[in-house]
Formats: C-alpha cells, sequence, structure tokens
C-alpha cells in the first residue's frame, strides 16, 4: 500500500487543481484578468473552448496558489481593513469601451490609500529585477482597478495606483519586491485593443496573434499542440524579434559577462592576497594546503549546451 502513495497523492492534486474555480472557467471558456495581455491565440482557443492538448507542469503554478493563501491570511490577519481576494471574496467586473467585460478577484485591496496591488510568484528575482512587471500583468491590475472604481471600492477622483508584489517560490530571496505606480488611464484602450482582435477572431473563425515565441510556448502552454501542430517548421536558424527572447538573450550574456569580470577579480586579487591570514571586520582569509588527489576517468555523458557568441557580420 505504501508504494501507492506517491500515486495516491499526484492523483489527488491532479483532480482538485482540475475542479478548481480557475479551471473551470477556462474549460467554461470565460477569459478572466490574468489571460489578457499574454497571448491572443490561447485567448482565442479558451474562448472557443477548445480542449487543451497537452499536459505542462502545474506544480510551480500550484506553489503559487499556496503563496497567494497564505499571504493573504497573513495580510488581513495583521491589517484587518484591507481586503483579500481569497478572504474577502470580492469579484469586480471591467467595462471596455469596446463592449468587452472582464470579470475577476483582486488580491490586495488597500481602500484607504486608493490601492490595489496583485501577488505573483516567480522563481528568483533577477529577471523581475531588470524588467519590472509584464504586460500581462499591467493589464491584469489594471482592469481589477478599473473593476473596483466602477463598484466604489476605488475612488476615481483621487489617484489611484495599481502595483505587484513578487515573492521568490524558491525561498532563497526572503524580501518580497513591490512595483507601484499611477493608475494609466491610457492603458485601457491598449488593452481594449488586445481584447477586440480576440473577439475579432473567434466571431470571424480566424487565427489571432500568436504572442509567445514557438520555443517558450511549447514549454508552458497546455495548447501548443492544438494551437502549432499543424504550422510548418521554421529553420533553427530564423530571425530573433521576439521581446521576450530578445531581453532574455541580453540577460544572458550580462550574466556571462558578470561571471567572467567575477572569476578574474578572484584572480587578480588572489594574487594579492597570497600567503596573508587574518581578519576583518566582516571576514576571515587564510590559507589551506589541500592535499594532491587522483579522479578516476569517468564518461561523461552526452548533453546540449547553449553557445551565444557575437555574430561575424
Amino acid at each position: 500500500m505504501t508504494n501507492n502513495y506517491k500515486e495516491l497523492i499526484q492523483e489527488a492534486l491532479s483532480v482538485y487543481d482540475g475542479s478548481s474555480p480557475r479551471t473551470q472557467q477556462s474549460l467554461d471558456g470565460i477569459l478572466g484578468p490574468s489571460d489578457i495581455g499574454f497571448c491572443r491565440q490561447k485567448a482565442v482557443l479558451v474562448t472557443r473552448q477548445v480542449p487543451p492538448s497537452d499536459k505542462t507542469p502545474m506544480w510551480a503554478a500550484n506553489v503559487g496558489t499556496a503563496i497567494h493563501s497564505y499571504v493573504e491570511l497573513a495580510l488581513k490577519t495583521i491589517y484587518p481593513n484591507w481586503l483579500m481576494g481569497s478572504i474577502d471574496h470580492i469579484k469586480v467586473e471591467a467595462h471596455l469601451p469596446s463592449g468587452a467585460k472582464i470579470s475577476g478577484h483582486p488580491d490586495i485591496v488597500i481602500p484607504s490609500s486608493n490601492t490595489v496591488l496583485d501577488i505573483k510568484t516567480v522563481n528568483g528575482f533577477e529577471w523581475t529585477k531588470r524588467h519590472g512587471p509584464s504586460q500581462s500583468h499591467k493589464y491584469q491590475r489594471h482592469l481589477y482597478a478599473m473593476g473596483l472604481m466602477r463598484e466604489g471600492i476605488l475612488d476615481p477622483t483621487q489617484p489611484v495606483y495599481v502595483g505587484n508584489i513578487y515573492f521568490d517560490r524558491s525561498g532563497k530571496e526572503q524580501e518580497p519586491i513591490v512595483f507601484c505606480e499611477l493608475f494609466d488611464p491610457s492603458l485601457t484602450s491598449e488593452i481594449d485593443r488586445w481584447v477586440s482582435d480576440v473577439i475579432y477572431a473567434v466571431q470571424n473563425g480566424e487565427d489571432s496573434a500568436r504572442d509567445v515565441a514557438a520555443a517558450v510556448c511549447e514549454q508552458i502552454c497546455n495548447f501548443f499542440t492544438v494551437c502549432r501542430g499543424g504550422l510548418p517548421e521554421r529553420d533553427n536558424q530564423e530571425v530573433i524579434t521576439d521581446d521576450y527572447l530578445l531581453s532574455a538573450i541580453d540577460m544572458y550574456i550580462a550574466g556571462r559577462e558578470l561571471e567572467n569580470e567575477g572569476k578574474q577579480m578572484k584572480k587578480e586579487s588572489g594574487e594579492k592576497l597570497a600567503g596573508i591570514n587574518g581578519i576583518t571586520a566582516t571576514h576571515q582569509i587564510r590559507w589551506v594546503t589541500v592535499g594532491a588527489s587522483k579522479v578516476e576517468s569517468f564518461d561523461r555523458p552526452g548533453h546540449e549546451r547553449m553557445d551565444v557568441r557575437k555574430r561575424r557580420i
């Protein structure tokens, strides 16, 4: 019996996740704020109630949901006047100029400061520190603010603030990162154009823009096969124009340069500190002798390695 616990637990988690309100909303073809600004073609497939064709890892999302619940409970305990999505069950609806209506549950609403914050969980902070909230994160919090103003929970005659609070689900970063700024009314028309593209494609039986690069889509989207399976394969040397991938390449190169710089800094400082033993206000330095050792030869399995270098123009 004990050998079956793993399968029993995995099955229970899968069933539980499949019955969640968010999953059911997607199966019913209803778009929520978190669907807006990510990928228009995925939004089209959800709206058409096309069944997902692929299984994608869900554990990171499940951990994020658990963190959401913990954070909201903790904040509600300390700040009882703050409104929490999972506790106060606030549902708001944003009305866009085109007539589209998007409803959802905001995470954190602070009426006294006219602020709405949306919780996000990520694996490490380097990307978030460099680039801040993504387009979909900005759209989502904007729609919540629109709905909250419509309900009178936030006062539209006063400055309204929207923000994201990021938690590192890996546990390496102990403090969250918060981005908060004034509500930008001009973003409404941008969101409306995005939603209108989706509506047009649905009504006319067409595809909409595939806003996520195929290589990324394959890893994260459970509609990958039904969305891209019939498309012709592209040459591996296609010109990369996707802003997300360009930013990732820039970040990789910057990290490699910092790594090389760090190695050189350690080498040069080590030469200057040769034979030095002592302490500073914060560190101890000492030289130790490491005995010789023999490492038996071993077979290194084949693997893929990313190679990024400057092009020869």
